[in-house]
Formats: C-alpha cells, structure tokens, sequence
C-alpha cells in the first residue's frame, strides 16, 4: 500500500507565496514517505526548477468550473488524474486544494474515490462566484475548509463558523545560505540613525508595491534629514505592471530617496536580504525577513496600510478581519522617535516565528487532521447544477467555444492581465 498526497492548485509557474508554499510541503512530506503528485491548472515556464525534482502534471480545463463541461469530458479528465496518480484502491490517498476552480475539481476527484477533499487557503478570496461561493461555504461548515491563520476564517466568512486553521508552514533553512536560525541577543539600543534600509520581496501585482513608493517619497519630502533606501525584489522585471511601476517610480523622485529595483529571484540567498534594517509587505516573504532578523511591518493588501511588526505587536504575516488603518509613516516615526526598541522587535518576532510556523509541527497536525475528516462517515459532496458563477463565466465560456481551449485561455489571460492594470477595485491603488 503507497502512502499518496495530491495536491491540486492554480499555477506552479509563476513567483509567489503560494508557489513558494507547494515546494516547501512537496519536498517534506516526500521526506515524510508521501509519493506526492501536483495536479495543476497551469505550469508552463515554470520559474522555480527545483519543481522539476517533483510528479507534477498540467490540466487546461482545471482553470475553469466544471460545469463548463460535460459529464462524460468531466470524468475523462478524472480518469486521466487517476492514470497520473497511478491510482490504486488500496492506497493511502490524502487530498489537499487551495481557492480556485481546481478545488472544484478536486472535489470531484475525492468523490470518485471516496476521499475527502481538504481545502487550505493560502490566498485571499473574493465571494465573487455563486459557484465557488457555495462551494466555500459548504465546506467551512463540514470543517473540510481551513485557514493559513487564525484570522483566515472569520475575516473571509463570518465568526459564526469554527475557526479551525494551520498556520503556512515554514521550513527556516529554505534560504540559501542560512547555517542557523536561533534567537540571539543583540544591542537594546539599536536604532535606524539618520538612514533606512527597506526591502520588500513582493509579485509586483500587489497594489501595496506601488503605494509604498508614495508613501516612502512622501515621507522623505517631510523628513529632509533622513534618507531611504528602498529595494523592490520583485517577481518581474518588464512587462505592463513593471512599466506601470517605474512611471511611479519617476514621478516621486527625491533627493533623499533611493530606489533599486531587483529581480525576478528564482531562489531566495541570505544575499537577497543583507545590510537591510526593515522589511515591508505581506505572506511568506515575512516569515522570510523575520527568519533573517528583519523586523517586518504587514501590510493590508485590501487598504494598502499596515497593521504593526510581525510577532511584536501583531502576529499574522497577512490580513485579519479587522481593516489595517496605520500608514507606514506612524511606524517609521515611532522607531526614529526611539518609541520602538528594535531588538526587542527582531527577538520577539523570531521566538513567535520559531514557535508557530516550523513546518514539521504543522505538518504533522495538517495530516492528522485529514486522518481524522477521512476516517469520518458519513460523508457528502458538493454538487451544483449551476453552468455559470457569475457573468466572467458566461464570457468565458462563449470564448471557449468558439475559439477552443487553447486559444480561448490565451484571450482570456490577456484581458484579465489588461483589466487588473486600467481598471481599478476599491482596494487596488490609486
């Protein structure tokens, strides 16, 4: 009998936490005994080559709702995931999806097999599809949906549904370079002075990378005696957003402010984040910074401000249900103000790092816990007779038969790449 994990999701191609986070538990629980197998939606020109060392199969129609398709070419595409899997009923299967239409099929594919399927957000999700939507909500009432912090659950649907949780998983030597990860003691009166070192690692899509350019040229208009050095490690280095990004760049020059722009990293180095004094942004590129004792402040991706210092005075490295109000400026004024004490803040934040995200506690609760939801009967799927979430379905699906899967998908990729640069949500910046 094969020990088996499958895990279904979005992309494994691009540069981002939730890539980051699919090769961090491949490659433990591969370590564990698992034979791990990636079912995803798209893995084309895939930027992290150490996928390579890994079972991992693409599937186009992945990125739509089933309903797009027919029951025949819906279980065609399971038995394909079967073959891929090298399916056996004797074996132990678990299954792990994230937000997104391959949860969808995942849950199919559970079905099939009389599994459950564990859905981990690792991302945001808008409650923006009838059909996800549904989705979702029938799964956090089964506890068959789980969050990446504590906040995930409440903050996405409400406090009326238990709150059960694993935080992302980190694995503390993924840096390259990295000999040690423990807490040490450091100087108490250790300041900024009079020049600051930012860095933020960041998918250059998120809005904050932008905003924070204003905010940090607006800060040095209005504290001419400091100077910043702000590093943008970012997923892309051409391209729409890049341009989108450099002309902000332009029209906030200042003396007293420089910028360096960096990337795309393929892997992370303790290079990446030397001689650097503070780190700003979101999701595991702040475990990455508190790891290599940064102090870090979490932005809110939905408001663009921040909430405070990871593990210091605020203890989850992405949103909580609980709207961020703070601009960066309170925070920068309170360290040179000497309101803050840094190495209380570099101490604290990696003893909370140490002790809530080593990826071999939470692992080893992650597995238990679908242990137990498997072991339990009765057991239910969801179901939808619904064709379309919303009216994008309806668009795509007229796409997808006109001009087939391929051609549709490239369309498709290409208007939502042009809407999210010209056409701004309440919480993309301004």
């Amino acid at each position: 009998m094969a020990k088996k994990y499958v895990l279904f999701d979005k992309s494994i191609s691009g540069i981002g936490g939730a890539e980051l986070y699919i090769l961090r538990k491949t490659k433990h629980l591969t370590e564990c005994g698992f034979k791990v197998y990636i079912v995803t939606a798209r893995a084309s020109k895939i930027n992290f080559k150490e996928f390579f060392n890994f079972t991992f199969q693409d599937f186009l129609e992945l990125r739509y709702v089933p309903n797009f398709f027919s029951e025949k070419l819906r279980d065609k595409l399971i038995s394909k995931i079967l073959r891929f899997i090298d399916y056996n009923k004797e074996d132990e299967i678990l299954i792990e999806s994230h937000e997104g239409t391959p949860a969808l099929w995942a849950e199919l594919f559970a079905k099939k097999i009389r599994r459950v399927n564990l859905v981990y957000c690792i991302t945001p999700i808008k409650l923006d599809n009838n059909i996800l939507n549904d989705f979702y909500y029938s799964k956090v009432k089964e506890g068959e949906l789980v969050g990446c912090d504590e906040y995930y659950i409440p903050c996405t649907f409400g406090s009326n549904f238990k709150n059960v949780y694993f935080n992302i998983p980190y694995d503390f030597y993924e840096i390259e370079g990295v000999s040690k990860v423990r807490v040490e003691e450091c100087d108490s009166k250790e300041k900024f002075g009079n020049y600051i070192k930012i860095i933020t690692v960041s998918r250059i899509e998120k809005s904050y990378v932008n905003q924070s350019v204003v905010d940090l040229a607006n800060f040095c208009r209005e504290n001419p005696n400091v100077r910043i050095k702000y590093k943008l490690v970012l997923s892309k280095n051409r391209g729409l957003e890049f341009a989108k990004l450099k002309s902000v760049i332009n029209k906030n020059r200042v003396p007293n402010f420089e910028v360096v722009l960096d990337g795309p990293v393929r892997k992370m180095t303790v290079e990446v984040f030397e001689n650097y004094d503070l780190f700003i942004g979101m999701g595991t590129s702040v475990l990455n910074a508190v790891s290599m004792g940064i102090p870090a402040v979490v932005v809110d991706y939905r408001t663009n401000k921040y909430y405070g210092f990871f593990g210091y005075d605020y203890f989850a490295s992405g949103a909580c249900q609980k709207v961020a109000e703070n601009e960066l400026k309170t925070f920068l004024n309170r360290v040179l103000n000497g309101e803050i004490d840094l190495c209380s803040v570099k101490k604290k934040a990696l003893e909370y790092l140490l002790d809530n995200y080593d990826i071999d506690k939470i692992d080893k609760a992650f597995i238990e816990y679908q242990y137990k939801l498997n072991e339990e009967a009765p057991r239910t799927y969801f179901e939808t007779k619904e064709v379309f979430g919303n009216k994008t379905d309806v668009i795509k699906f007229i796409f997808l038969k006109v001009f087939g899967s391929r051609v549709a998908d490239k369309i498709i990729c290409n208007l939502a790449r042009i809407k999210r640069l010209f056409f701004d949500d309440p919480y993309t910046f301004k």
